[in-house]
């Protein structure tokens, strides 16, 4: 197998690791045949208005617990990464993914900038193989499709334990989750002249962290329908869809009642390629929060921006 070393400059900060500890973003190009290296940026926006008695007061992620500097307050926290990719093909169908992901959280409380916290978060190795030949012929000489199934690995490198004036910040803004976790990724990709979809599926069994806390497993899916077009040697891919992401109670001693739920996005972005470079972004904006308990703060929207090359 062909070793790539990534050596790339970071841009600012995954899928929130969580909020972002929740799910995992795994992109999908015309360009999946190929060798790649990448610089991917995430952000995910949560927020909460919380009565005097610390009850969240919008539609009710990540449970923070009756904090009482919340009480009578509005609430936003940012969940920012910035990931580090590379990618392996070897042959027609086994391709195996490496993500390095660098963490900046900030929560902020009546507006006012209350906690920064940053770091290397938890890196995810990924193996999967391509189930239908890419290059087969079809009767339709317009349409081609590909299908991906694998599993990975996210390893528990990203810090738990950072305090800031002696207080230990909540576990959704430290850059780990502090567990070993197993991913399960399916990948569809379809295209019929000018149009195609693309869906892309996974799921996570979160293990337990020392303090014996884990996260609820969490389920994530896309769908995304495009059109592409090519002026010379760019192509352009405009892109429309929905996300939807579930998670399970989280668990220690106890079943946390107050934490899963459901939440779905819409979506629209656009994709270029011109020769071997990829550039695509991606805005997701939330349109139902279903969240258990009384206390966690909603998904306001996700935006995902990436630039990568294929060799």
């Amino acid at each position: 197998m062909k070793l790539i070393t990534t050596a790339l400059l970071c841009w600012s900060s995954i899928l929130a690791f969580c909020c972002d500890n929740c799910n995992v973003y795994i992109n999908i190009t015309p360009n999946d045949n190929r060798h790649e290296i990448g610089i991917y940026y995430r952000q995910r926006q949560m927020m909460g208005l919380y009565s005097p008695f610390g009850q969240q007061m919008m539609t009710k992620h990540a449970a923070h617990g009756n904090n009482p500097k919340f009480w009578g307050n509005q609430v936003t926290e940012h969940y920012n990464t910035l990931e580090l990719r590379g990618k392996i093909a070897e042959g027609d169908r086994l391709r195996t993914y490496l993500i390095i992901p660098f963490v900046y959280n900030t929560q902020e409380i009546k507006g006012v900038e209350s906690k920064q916290v940053g770091g290397i978060g938890d890196p995810v190795v990924i193996q999967s193989v391509q189930l239908f030949d890419p290059f087969k012929a079809y009767n339709n000489p317009n349409f081609t499709q590909r299908f991906e199934i694998g599993a990975g690995i996210k390893f528990p490198v990203g810090k738990t334990d950072i305090t800031i004036n002696e207080e230990l910040m909540n576990l959704d803004l430290q850059p780990g989750s502090g567990s070993w976790d197993i991913l399960g990724i399916v990948k569809y990709w379809m295209k019929l002249g000018n149009f195609g979809s693309m869906m892309n599926v996974n799921y996570k069994w979160n293990g337990q962290n020392k303090d014996r806390y884990s996260y609820g497993n969490t389920f994530n899916a896309t769908l995304n329908l495009f059109y592409q077009t090519k002026i010379n040697e760019l192509t352009f891919m405009p892109i429309a869809g929905a996300n939807v992401e579930k998670a399970a109670f989280d668990e220690s001693t106890e079943i946390h009642k107050d934490t899963g739920g459901t939440s779905w996005f819409i979506q629209g972005g656009l994709r270029l390629y011109y020769k071997g470079f990829g550039l695509f972004g991606e805005y997701q904006k939330s349109v139902s929060n279903s969240f258990n308990g009384y206390t966690q703060l909603i998904n306001k929207h996700k935006i995902n921006v990436g630039l990568a090359y294929t060799f």
